[in-house]
């Protein structure tokens, strides 16, 4: 194990620490100078067999170091190697010129360092192997007058040599890795692109499917419908009480089965973007006041209580008045289908910022907080018992739908055993307006 003497230069504590540590560990008596000016009193003190400098440093960098060791003719036998982070090729010419026999870029590699220490230690210069006296050169536009042997010429290209070549190798690595993740890359756009399409498609033909058959299921039930009511009213003959009886369920399940078909037509429309929409400045009061005729005979028949709390006259929304009709029928319709009796279901109106606002709340069985999320998908219903109930599980979705489709929202909140309360938001004409006017000011 070698005791060669070794000076470290290097003002940063935390780098100069870390060699410190390594060289101490190969075996080296090592001191640190925090910096040039210091490095070469600590020299003219007591000489090193080595100085390992780094090349920034305040006050006396380690080019000037160098260049002063190598005019001093006590000092100037003194191998010397240059720590940096410059590794361009007229850096290296720097180095050259400033009498330095090796240099390591940062970051190093340990093991690199210690054998560029070996070496420059092994071959220390020798001032008879000075070649014929200095060379000068002429490198990128400027002059450079290098005294030094051909043996540090040598090891000083041999680094440069071995540095570029490692810096070729990390650069063809890292070529060929981004290669490889563009090529990941392209191969998962490809695929999503493939996916997308793919569920395109199956969207495409599920909605084409779903209308050409509602669009088939209504034209018997249509027929069905029509002669139920014939029969009903004697056209083909005098028809008994009980007949009667029979008759008219015959019509409810009929007219049943056309909603749950409508339904299913109206979701494949709005998937398919075909139903049009007619905004204008539409009244809440207006709208929603006029639904107690088809709400409340529906919630007295369960015993249940409807109120209408009222809507500022004044109230308009930017929206299609008979969508909004739909959606509000189908939440009121939601709130009755699952409040038991002695409940109560409220409309109320309001405003949220720019929209103006219907909620329509219950007391019912409510909706469990794991169902919340997913009560506006297609074909889910909240409530577990789903066989008890009407419906496929579309009018939620489909409203929600027709609700965005007018620039607005359908939200819930619900307490399971509470009640829930739906809130249709629609973009205000107020807003609207004053943005309008906002816009033409700007």
């Amino acid at each position: 194990m070698t005791s060669a003497r070794i000076l470290v230069a290097e003002d940063s504590r935390t780098q100069a620490e870390a060699l410190r540590a390594l060289l101490a560990d190969s075996g080296y008596d090592v001191r640190v100078a925090k910096s040039g000016s210091a490095a070469l009193e600590e020299l003219r003190r007591s000489p090193a067999d080595l100085v390992v400098s780094d090349v920034i440093m305040p006050g006396m960098s380690g080019l000037e170091l160098c260049r002063v060791l190598r005019a001093d003719p006590g000092l100037r036998d003194t191998p010397f190697i240059l720590l940096t982070s410059l590794a361009e090729p007229l850096d290296v010419v720097r180095g050259l010129e400033a009498g330095a026999d090796n240099y390591v870029t940062k970051p190093y590699d340990p093991s690199q360092l210690l054998s560029r220490i070996e070496r420059t230690l092994a071959h220390r210069p020798d001032e008879t192997a000075q070649g014929n006296g200095p060379i000068e050169i002429s490198f990128f536009g400027q002059q450079f007058v290098i005294d030094a042997s051909r043996e540090r010429i040598l090891n000083v290209l041999v680094s440069s040599f071995e540095d570029v070549t490692k810096a070729n190798t990390a650069l063809r690595a890292a070529e060929e890795e981004r290669e490889r993740l563009y090529e990941q890359e392209r191969v998962a756009r490809a695929a999503a692109e493939e996916a997308r399409a793919r569920a395109e498609e199956a969207n495409r033909a599920k909605s084409e499917f779903l209308a050409m058959m509602s669009h088939d299921l209504r034209t018997p039930l249509n027929a069905i419908g029509g002669y139920t009511e014939l029969l009903s009213m004697g056209v083909r003959g005098p028809v008994t009480e009980l007949q009667l009886t029979d008759l008219e369920r015959i019509h409810r399940n009929q007219r049943h089965l056309l909603r749950l078909v409508n339904d299913v037509l109206s979701f494949a429309r709005l998937e398919s973007g075909e139903i049009p929409l007619n905004p204008t400045a539409v009244r809440l009061d207006a709208t929603a006041g006029p639904l107690r005729a088809v709400i409340e005979p529906q919630a007295r028949t369960r015993g249940i209580t409807y109120e209408y709390l009222g809507c500022d006259g004044d109230q308009t929304v930017w929206a299609d008045a008979e969508r909004v009709e739909q959606i509000l029928i189908n939440l009121l319709g939601n709130a009755v289908k699952f409040t038991p009796e002695g409940g109560r279901v409220t409309m109320r109106c309001g405003e949220s910022g720019a929209f103006g606002t219907i909620e329509v709340g219950d007391t019912g069985i409510g909706i469990p907080e794991s169902k919340l999320s997913l009560i506006f998908d297609p074909f889910v219903q909240a409530d577990a018992n789903q066989g008890k109930r009407e419906g496929v599980g579309l009018g939620l979705a489909i409203s929600r739908k027709l609700a965005r489709a007018m620039g607005g929202d359908i939200t819930v909140h619900s307490v399971e055993g509470e009640g829930s309360t739906f809130t249709l938001s629609l973009p205000a004409t107020r807003a609207l307006s004053e943005r309008g006017t906002s816009t033409q000011a700007s």
